[in-house]
């Protein structure tokens, strides 16, 4: 009998053993021990490798089977990874409860017999702070907490915070009766408070976040997103640069992606129930400024609030110009010239033209990369901008097939929204290089030297820059060379030309090479392949020499359609995407 209860108790330890980490402890993340792990499609290590992750890397638990764990990506995406080379970790969360029941005890000590310290109801949210047995401690204040029984207590998202009313304003005093009629004063203008400038760095303090953000191990959208703190907090920060809040993240310093807005003194006033808003008068903002969208169907409300009807969505990559500011909400015109009020927090503010660049030289690249932030991955631009095709040109003499709005600038424009979709900062060119040179009275032959400044000026204005696209059609070839039908879509094969008088071209065409490989893998026969052009072939350089991440793409040719030019931008976009992701590049989505 004795044996087989230390039996027993031996296959009870060994059990334990073998149980995943995930299981043997409640773990939330993940955190890479080796130098680089594979990420694979499936648990097993025959399945498909769909990306890798470098050590000290941690990222969300999705579930766990046996010995592999199932993670979120960057991305949003899911992978599994070996439990040999992660250790778990347990990271707390925020968590956000409130009453099931109408009036619940609120007491000083984790007892039933303490003093009463409130009683809440069901319609208040509380910051549970921890748990001890049966009872958990919320934050009431600032500086108070109590202790409740946890089994009156239901988990919900976080308060939202409450705008502050605007204090009526004080009453003129009324002049006192005058003996003889005294001349009527005029009333003399409220003086226009000036705008701020944007603070290139800010000291250490707090900061109440509105929304959740991710969490960064660096000041850089490539960095590895390492967590996430929920709106509705208070951080403590170490500084400000560039966008970038340095935060303590459960020990270590960790970043935060959140711009200054230039906020001004009003305050949206609650609107009755049962009342229309009316929108306040906004504060002005400099003429010409604009806005870009950062995410998928943003809201568009009618006025600077979420409290406010949703009136519309817009998307990824799109520019408004701004009306108007009042606070963190800007007013903007409509392409109908309607107006509508979106959040500041969720775009980015394009300087009015002739203001300086974040990171620029405020002199190289005058005139070109209108809209351009500063924070850019990718950037995209059309040397010969009015290259079109034979079915919607306009002008077609000669061998020239071109238009000044049907072009392939259009194709540019489709890659760099579904980029932008995707959480990669990009940059579209959208300027006239055509039109520049015909006002300096040069040579189409010079359009390499104009569409030179723009991408110089581009390399200076983000310091993130690493892919560099010059998009064209290719010439007058025919249909069955630059047109291809994969699963009943039509699409325009696409050319890789690398310049090789340039110190980046094995760089460039190992680049190339790879997005080449994936196309064949994925879209057989879409892809011309790449070719080599030197001095005596061509230009040579083709702007190259900026990047090690630059290429030619050559979008079909003159016989193709615009159609089958957005149908290879999606096509080129996705894998595209794969490779960023397989080469170690975290980026948002």
């Amino acid at each position: 009998m004795l044996a087989r209860v230390k039996n027993s108790a031996i296959a009870a330890c060994c059990l334990i053993f073998l149980l995943p980490a995930s299981f043997a402890e409640a773990a939330t993340h993940v955190e890479v021990t080796v130098d680089q792990l594979n990420i694979r499609s499936t648990p097993g290590t025959t399945s498909q490798i769909i990306g890798t992750i470098t050590k000290a890397t941690r990222l969300p638990i999705v579930q766990g089977q046996k010995e592999w764990t199932q993670v979120k990506l960057s991305n949003g995406k899911t992978g599994w990874v070996n439990n040999k080379y992660v250790k778990m970790l347990e990271i707390p969360q925020p968590k956000y409860v409130k009453s099931n029941v109408d009036m619940l005890n609120v007491r000083a000590e984790p007892n039933a017999t303490s003093q009463i310290l409130q009683v809440i109801d069901k319609n208040s949210v509380f910051l549970q702070v921890k748990k001890q047995g049966e009872w958990a401690q919320i934050k009431l204040s600032d500086k108070a907490s109590g202790w409740v029984n946890a089994r009156y207590l239901v988990e919900t998202t976080a308060p939202q915070p409450v705008p502050t009313p605007t204090p009526p304003p004080a009453p003129a005093p009324v002049p006192a009766p005058a003996p003889t009629p005294a001349p009527v004063p005029v009333p003399q203008p409220t003086p226009v408070p000036t705008v701020p400038e944007l603070p290139s760095g800010l000291g250490a303090g707090s900061l109440t976040l509105n929304e959740s953000y991710e969490v960064y191990d660096a000041p850089d959208f490539l960095g590895t997103v390492i967590g996430q703190v929920n709106g509705g907090s208070t951080i403590t920060h170490y500084g400000y640069a560039d966008g970038w809040y340095t935060i303590d993240y459960y020990g270590r310093y960790a970043y935060i992606f959140k711009p200054i807005v230039t906020e001004e003194t009003g305050q949206v006033t609650p609107t009755p129930a049962g009342e229309i808003p009316v929108q306040p008068a906004p504060a002005p903002v400099p003429a010409e400024a604009s806005i870009r969208v950062r995410n998928a169907d943003t809201n568009l409300r009618s006025g600077p609030g979420t409290n406010y009807p949703v009136i519309g969505n817009v998307q990824p990559g799109q520019t408004f110009p701004i009306v108007q500011t009042v606070g963190d909400w800007y007013v903007i015109r409509m392409p109908d010239n309607s107006l509508a009020y979106i959040a500041g927090w969720i775009v980015d503010r394009i300087p009015a033209a002739g203001s300086s660049s974040p990171g620029g030289t405020g002199t190289a690249g005058v005139g070109y990369n209108q809209g351009m932030i500063g924070n850019e991955t990718v950037y995209i631009y059309h040397t010969h901008n009015r290259e079109s095709w034979r079915n919607v040109a306009r002008n077609t003499q000669g061998s020239s097939v071109d238009d000044p709005e049907i072009n392939i600038t259009l194709v540019g424009k489709r890659l760099g929204e579904i980029l932008q979709a995707k959480g990669i900062p990009t940059m579209v060119n959208q300027d006239d290089f055509a039109q520049k040179l015909a006002e300096q009275k040069k040579s189409y032959a010079m359009s390499y030297t104009e569409s030179y400044k723009a991408v110089a000026a581009a390399a200076t204005t983000s310091p993130y820059l690493k892919y560099i696209f010059d998009i064209h059609r290719d010439s007058d070839e025919p249909r069955s060379k630059v047109a291809i039908t994969i699963n009943g879509k039509t699409y325009s094969r696409i050319l890789f030309v690398i310049g090789t008088a340039n110190p980046n071209y094995l760089e460039n065409k190992k680049l190339a090479d790879a997005l080449h490989a994936r196309l064949e893998a994925y879209y057989p026969g879409l892809s011309r392949g790449v070719i080599l052009k030197g001095k005596n072939e061509g230009n040579g350089v083709y702007n190259q020499s900026i990047s090690s991440g630059s290429l030619l793409l050559e979008f079909g040719g003159t016989n193709n359609t615009l159609e089958e030019c957005y149908n290879t931008a999606e096509a080129f976009a996705e894998v595209f995407v794969q490779h960023m992701l397989e080469s170690q590049i975290a980026f948002k989505q």
